[in-house]
């Protein structure tokens, strides 16, 4: 995986008061789980799971 890419997804959950190595599971799992696509939604579920912060209802899927 773009370590760009991996950067990107943990800045913007460590805004939400995540941990670091908590942000670094959540995307590498996202990723692996998505297998690369969709990863935003994945991360969203994820987070709300973990936290109960409501992000999935948030993002709109995408279809490819």
């Amino acid at each position: 995986m773009n370590e760009i890419l991996i950067r990107k997804y943990v800045k913007s959950i460590l805004k939400n008061g995540i941990s670091k190595e908590m942000a670094k599971e959540i995307v590498m799992t996202a990723y692996e789980v998505g297998k690369g696509k969709n990863m935003e939604m994945y991360i969203n579920y994820a987070i709300d799971l973990t936290y109960g912060s409501g992000f999935s209802q948030k993002v709109k899927k995408h279809v490819d």
